[in-house]
């Protein structure tokens, strides 16, 4: 099993146009995080906290027939989720405000459709290259981090944006998670249609419990028994000038938005008894009517994970 495991990995960093130096990029990507986070054997090496989470995604037919016949927003379907903090260290402090990940395994009637988001608003870089190079940065100090800022305008328009953003502690449950890159919904025609989605609580989430470096489970759980948890799947059409191809550009002003669907949490487990710990979120397995933009960072964020993925699949098999 785990022979087929790696090799399944090794396939999705190595096939297709992805070139060697590409594959090299994830790895020095993957390496830098294990640097500067150190390695939990096991565990993922970004997003490395977290639970798992089973739900529903109940989608809104009505509003989604005109765009895709994709399977995912025809019938309610079963979800296997899994909610992190950002980055690689396994004890991140829940009482700290920071930014979190969603990772969604959706089994549609037409295979499973991954989802994999964030809560920026937006990602640093606009490249894997440029990526693989800031957190190469990071393995080096201030400094160096300083200066790859110096040399790139989408870092620093990033930065500029972070610090413009109130800094406030939000539960998962009360946080927003973007899916950062962009997608194209296809209709029955093949017509395609650009777009990015935000999950949004469906309702007002508050911190619950006193705030503790691991109160996050607890908080979560509480809110689910007394009023329930659940996210609203907000699609964004891109407007004629918006930048699809480039993950570090905002769309900015009007837009003609959709409520696509609701993914409703039904509970919560640790990754030990839950079934979130042996998936792979990669976010180029989709259903049938939506395809993947070209942003060159969604093959990079297939063969970063595809590593780490293979890393910790060994080192459970050591054990």
């Amino acid at each position: 099993m785990i022979k087929h495991i790696l090799s399944l990995s090794f396939i999705l960093i190595s096939t297709g146009s992805v070139a060697a130096d590409t594959a090299q990029t994830a790895s020095n990507t993957v390496d830098s995080f294990e640097k500067i986070f150190g390695v939990t054997e096991g565990k993922r090496r970004n997003h490395t906290k977290g639970f798992c989470f089973e739900g529903e995604f109940v989608p809104n037919s009505a509003a989604m027939q005109p765009y895709t016949n994709s399977a995912l927003f025809l019938k309610e379907a079963d979800v296997i989720g899994r909610l992190s903090h950002k980055g690689g260290n396994n004890n991140a402090a829940d009482n700290k405000p920071a930014d979190y990940g969603m990772g969604l395994l959706i089994n549609t009637a037409a295979g499973p459709h991954n989802i994999s988001m964030n809560t920026l608003d937006f990602f640093p870089v606009a490249t894997p290259e440029a990526f693989a190079k800031l957190m190469m940065a990071k393995t080096q100090g201030s400094a160096a981090v300083k200066a790859f800022k110096d040399s790139n305008l989408d870092l620093q328009r990033f930065s500029a944006h972070k610090a413009n953003k109130k800094k406030e502690l939000t539960p998962y449950e009360g946080s927003t998670f973007n899916s950062i890159n962009s997608f194209y919904l296809v209709d029955k025609k093949g017509k395609k249609t650009a777009i990015r989605w935000s999950f949004i609580p469906s309702k007002k989430q508050s911190i619950v419990l006193k705030p503790t470096a691991d109160f996050f489970y607890e908080n979560m759980q509480d809110n689910l028994n007394n009023h329930g948890v659940s996210w609203d799947m907000v699609i964004t059409l891109a407007n004629p000038n918006d930048a699809v191809n480039d993950a570090s550009i905002q769309w900015v002003g009007e837009h003609k938005q959709l409520t696509a669907g609701t993914l409703n949490l039904l509970s919560l487990s640790s990754e030990q008894d839950g079934r979130c710990d042996n998936i792979n979120y990669d976010p180029l397995v989709l259903s049938p009517g939506v395809l993947p933009s070209e942003d060159p960072l969604l093959q990079a964020r297939r063969n970063s994970y595809a590593i780490s993925f293979g890393k910790r699949v060994l080192e459970k098999g050591a054990k």
